[in-house]
């Protein structure tokens, strides 16, 4: 398993294209051994009917003139032979090349009429083609006319394109190899390319991909481009955080130093500076915890998010008796870490718990509009004092609080408008139908 593609490719072809090659050899060398064969068949067929063409009739017998045979026929060791005999078995006519040579014929037994071929392999190989014909005015009814040729020239024919065959197919075969391996380097290029770029990521040598690969993978580059954003602003998060933390723990560290070492210990002092630690401690940890749109996100159920914080701010806040109308399309996903949707929607919802009279109103649904495409759309209305126009701008900072008698330390909204910013999403604060407070969260889907 730890083969390259490339090299899994051109085995795989490979292995096929020796097969298919294979195959089509031996189909071929069959093809060109039949029609050889099929040449040796012809020509003897020849040698039969020039044999029967030379035939004279004397007095019932059967003569031949020597003149108008094959001329291969007078000839010793020409490798044509011939013989006329009848249905006894006795020879009538032997050509002089069969004479010289000594060729022994097989006894044939055939049906007048019929031409039988056979290949016989004794010490010197050779074809055979017999002929059965009736004589009505010869002394024998039945006269069997049979040629014989040697297989050598023809078995060197086969040996010969077998040969130029094996050459042929094996060029072709290495041809095709060596532009298959052209054509997997080529084709897996924008791998190699991808691979060495994220080692340059790694390396610190570059931030992103190159945006010029092919369709098959833009989308992964893209998500790892994503994923290395994300990473970066993570790191940028935590890093960010722990300064902050370091820096604003300074004053309140050295205030409850110094109080220390006084002998009338100032309490509210020391308490007002835990608590402002305390609330430093929380805003740098939810800060550097909020994690985003990560390119292996989850799609969350909104709706279903919404029920489950319902169920538990109701029993938190069961002695105001708020009622709470609820409207949600339960198809609405959004794309990310729910621990984070669950920042966002549960600070609304809870704000909306703090500061209404008797009546919520929450809506989730999905909208779209060619500027930012689908989007989850999560607005929360009350019917309390709602939020002056003027001060909108103010609530969304560290910090600051329109209300002094709820508790908290007003970094709520604030925490959910820098989460909606990490998630290119948008929140936006209106007056509600209800007479209070309305605040709407788009998320991309």
């Amino acid at each position: 398993m730890n083969n390259s593609i490339q090299k899994r490719l051109l085995i795989t072809t490979t292995c096929v294209l020796a097969l298919f090659l294979t195959i089509t050899g031996y189909v071929l060398e069959r093809s060109f051994t039949a029609s050889v064969v099929s040449g040796a068949q012809e020509q003897l067929r020849l040698v039969i009917y020039s044999l029967m063409g030379s035939v004279d009739e004397i007095n019932g017998r059967l003569t031949f003139s020597e003149g108008v045979t094959e001329p291969r026929l007078t000839q010793p060791e020409s490798g044509l032979y011939a013989k006329v005999s009848n249905e006894l078995g006795e020879v009538i006519w032997r050509s002089p090349s069969a004479v010289t040579s000594v060729v022994a014929f097989p006894s044939i037994d055939a049906e007048p009429g019929a031409f039988v071929f056979t290949a016989v392999s004794d010490a010197t190989p050779r074809y055979h083609l017999s002929y059965t014909v009736i004589w009505e005015n010869a002394d024998t009814e039945e006269v069997i006319f049979s040629a014989a040729t040697d297989q050598r020239p023809f078995r060197i024919a086969i040996n010969q394109f077998r040969r130029s065959l094996g050459i042929g197919l094996g060029a072709a075969t290495a041809l095709f190899i060596f532009a298959q391996l052209l054509a997997l380097r080529w084709g897996l290029l924008p791998l190699r390319t991808m691979a060495e770029e994220v080692q340059e990521l790694e390396a610190g040598q570059r931030q992103s991909l190159s945006a010029n690969y092919p369709k098959e993978l833009a989308g992964l580059a893209q998500n790892l481009d994503r994923f290395v954003d994300h990473e970066q602003r993570s790191r940028s998060r935590y890093r960010n955080a722990l300064d902050d933390l370091a820096h604003s723990l300074k004053t309140p560290l050295a205030v409850v130093r110094n109080s220390l070492l006084d002998t009338q210990v100032d309490k509210p002092l020391l308490t007002e500076q835990l608590d402002r630690m305390e609330t430093t401690v929380m805003h740098q940890l939810t800060k550097a915890s909020a994690s985003g749109p990560v390119v292996v996100g989850q799609n969350v159920m909104i709706g279903e998010m919404v029920e489950r914080l319902l169920r538990a701010l109701q029993t938190a806040y069961l002695e105001r008796g708020i009622a709470v109308q609820v409207n949600a399309d339960a198809d609405v996903t959004a794309r990310g870490d729910e621990r984070d949707f669950m920042e966002m929607v549960g600070n609304l919802l809870e704000n909306a718990f703090k500061y209404s009279r008797s009546r919520i109103a929450i809506t989730v649904s999905a909208v779209a509009d060619a500027e930012h495409g689908q989007r989850a759309q999560i607005t929360v209305e009350d019917d309390g004092e709602g939020i002056p126009s003027a001060m909108r701008s103010e609530v969304l900072r560290r910090g600051r609080r329109l209300d002094e008698i709820q508790s908290g330390q007003g970094i709520g909204l604030a925490m959910v408008a820098e989460l909606v910013e990490l998630y290119a999403g948008e929140l936006d604060i209106d007056n509600s139908a209800l007479g209070g407070a309305s605040v709407s969260l788009y998320l991309p889907q």
